[in-house]
């Protein structure tokens, strides 16, 4: 575990320093002790290098050795491990013998009687034989059947470039230290120290970095749910939170990515100090004008350079602020997806808004100068994006009034789902069918908005239900609650009720109300409740009649039935005439046509 091991290092460090920090007394001592200044200052320049020499070898040995934090934490191979050790006690060892000598005869602190020993050659032959011990170790590490170089090349994955690239890097580094000893040889023992000095702390640099992305990484991995939850379950289950922006996996992807942006950047901030990159240059590059707006002023490639800086920390503000507050800000925050989110969104367009105005200003483009553009756009706007806008605004109040939340279940304008996202312009909500429906924003402030979970999640299900007139009604209620009280999904606070409605055409209605704890257990409930009742009404003998209708038909009277028989039996014998009959002068009284009495059908 990460922070297992940070333990352990941290302890292993506090051991490894004892010794050190004893020699650093010693050398302190022996610096102010009263002693003739030609002694006290050697005595004192070699105890500090032993003493920095030991803590050196001894936290190589504590991070490198069998079992060590190398090996059960960054899951180095033994031999690679074991490669290390040998090189970076080797490399103490030479600069214990080689350069402490060197730094005391170059420095002149060799000075018996007062007189500084001066040996020009001697210095420059340790110096020398100090590079060719780095560069033979830089050999051993770089070849072709190095440990180091293996366990690369069994891991192209994660150093897919520096695989690729080992023998032209291992020809790169030799090639660097040749070069430094060959300036030294040349005589140009200055420039030869300094990049000797710059090399190694950046090689170490970049050894820290290494350990501290995989460290990182491996935190990421074993941690995020915990920084999202603390005091939670120890195996969390993945998915299980609502809100997409605390689910564990997408967190750690997110982290994982972060911390492969950040480290470099670290190590190129400390990098340019380490090789004290001088800043004057930069600065004289930056005040070379590119355009002019006028006699006074000028845009500027240091100018352009803060806007590209502004912008880019603008789009990775907006990209990684979920992220940031899922770490730093939600923890401390209510379990609430609709709150998180409302801020997450709020404080994106916050900051895009800060970052588009401040690189708008590096531009020398401030709303005095884009004034006419503001007005034009605002006419646009009235006109012609005048719903675009509507539903910008109508973002803004959801997000701030918060009528609906980030999993709330909701109807409007006739559709019902689950709100899955709320955007800029429209929200999404993923309906029963798992479609999703893109809804505009002004929907919701404009119409009528059903939100089945504002108040709580807790919805009331309703079972309507006929039975056989005679039936006992106290009878039914109490085997209704019984059935409901026997769900395991069923609350018991509300309690349920059941409750004898009306009188209907076909027998007694009667209805049972009971509440889940979830819209999403409805269906289910609703279903086990009806198979319930069903068979428990079976076995009680409890009658669910049918609708029944009955149809009374009277005799006809007998003197209907000639009348009757001959307008049935009655047929046309005259041929058709060619020509339309006269129209009638006269006004013939209608025959009394026979009625039938039926009577109307009669719902039981």
């Amino acid at each position: 575990m990460p922070m297992r091991a940070f333990k352990v290092f941290l302890i292993g460090l506090g051991s490894s320093v004892v010794w050190p920090l004893y020699l650093g007394l010693l050398a302190l001592l022996a610096r102010i002790a009263p002693w003739p200044r030609p002694l006290a200052r050697p005595v004192s320049f070699v105890l500090a290098s032993l003493g920095f020499g030991l803590f050196a070898a001894k936290v190589a040995h504590f991070v490198f050795r069998r079992g060590g934090v190398a090996e059960a934490d960054l899951g180095m191979p033994a031999a690679v491990a074991r490669q290390l050790r040998r090189a970076i006690l080797g490399l103490v060892l030479c600069s214990i013998v080689l350069l402490l000598p060197e730094i005391l005869l170059n420095q002149g602190m060799l000075a018996p009687g007062g007189h500084p020993v001066t040996v020009l050659t001697l210095p420059r032959l340790l110096g020398l034989g100090f590079e060719i011990a780095v560069w033979v170790v830089a050999y051993r590490l770089g070849r072709r059947k190095s440990a180091l170089v293996m366990w690369w090349m069994e891991c192209p994955q994660t150093l897919g470039w520096l695989c690729r690239r080992r023998r032209l890097l291992a020809w790169l580094l030799l090639g660097a230290i040749g070069a430094v000893i060959g300036l030294d040889l040349q005589g140009y023992g200055f420039t030869a120290r300094r990049l000797a000095e710059a090399g190694t702390q950046s090689a170490i640099l970049i050894g820290l970095c290494s350990a501290a992305y995989a460290l990182l990484i491996q935190a990421i991995d074993n941690y995020a749910w915990h920084w999202i939850r603390p005091g939670s379950a120890p195996s969390p289950t993945p998915g299980s939170d609502a809100e997409g922006l605390d689910r564990s996996p997408e967190l750690a992807r997110r982290l994982r990515k972060v911390t492969r942006a950040l480290v470099p950047i670290v190590g190129l901030l400390l990098g340019a100090w380490i090789w004290n990159v001088d800043l004057a240059l930069f600065r004289s590059i930056g005040e070379v004008p590119l355009w002019h707006f006028s006699e006074e002023s000028a845009l500027r490639v240091g100018d352009l350079a803060l806007a590209v800086a502004v912008f880019s920390i603008t789009t990775a503000a907006w990209i990684h602020m979920s992220t940031f507050f899922a770490v730093a800000i939600f923890p401390r925050m209510p379990d609430d997806p609709g709150i998180r989110f409302a801020v997450v969104t709020l404080c994106r367009y916050s900051v895009l808004g800060l970052g588009v105005l401040a690189g708008l200003s590096a531009l020398h483009l401030g709303v005095e100068r884009i004034g006419m553009v503001l007005a034009a756009l605002g006419v646009g706007l009235g006109f012609g994006l005048q719903e675009i806008v509507s539903n910008f605004v109508s973002g803004i109040i959801l997000l701030l009034e918060r009528p609906i939340r980030v999993g709330d279940i909701v109807t409007v304008s006739g559709m019902t789902g689950k709100i899955d996202r709320i955007n800029i312009r429209a929200t999404t909500i993923i309906n029963s069918d798992n479609q999703s429906i893109i809804v505009p924003n002004r929907q919701f402030i404009t119409s009528n908005l059903v939100n089945w979970t504002h108040k709580d999640r807790i919805i009331r299900v309703t079972i309507d239900l006929s039975l056989a007139f005679g039936t006992c009604p106290d009878r039914v209620v109490d085997l209704l609650l019984a059935i409901a009280r026997e769900d395991p999904d069923v609350l018991h606070n509300p309690v349920p009720a059941a409750s004898l409605e009306a009188f209907g055409k076909s027998g007694l209605n009667f209805s049972l109300h009971v509440h889940v704890p979830d819209p999403s257990l409805a269906g289910r409930v609703r279903h086990r409740l009806s198979t319930q009742i069903q068979k428990r009404f079976q076995e009680e003998q409890i009658e669910m009649p049918l609708p029944a209708r009955e149809l009374h038909v009277r005799t006809l009277p007998p003197t209907w039935l000639p009348v009757a028989n001959g307008a049935m039996h009655a047929s046309r014998v005259d041929p058709p005439s060619q020509t339309p009959p006269p129209p009638a002068l006269a006004t013939v009284a209608p025959q009394a046509t026979p009625v039938v009495a039926i009577t109307r059908c009669v719902d039981e």
